[in-house]
């Protein structure tokens, strides 16, 4: 997925709690900086301000993505 600085993206919460496995979670986050394969991601309220540099890999989607499929079941 082609991300930008300044994006919102959903993150699977995997990364955040430092877990291997994927989770069925997703953490709504605002995109910092992006290097190659790494995305550094801030997670939005109502979740705690946390920032981590993620692999890009476990970014989901955008936030009304899911929101439409959601919709669309």
């Amino acid at each position: 997925m082609d991300v930008r600085k300044g994006d919102r993206v959903l993150v699977n919460v995997a990364p955040f709690i430092g877990s291997v496995m994927r989770s069925n979670e997703s953490i709504p986050c605002e995109v910092i900086e992006v290097n190659g394969l790494q995305v550094h991601v801030r997670a939005e309220p109502p979740y705690r301000d946390v920032s981590l540099w993620v692999l890009s890999s476990w970014i989901e989607g955008r936030p009304q993505q899911k929101h439409e499929l959601l919709a669309s079941l």
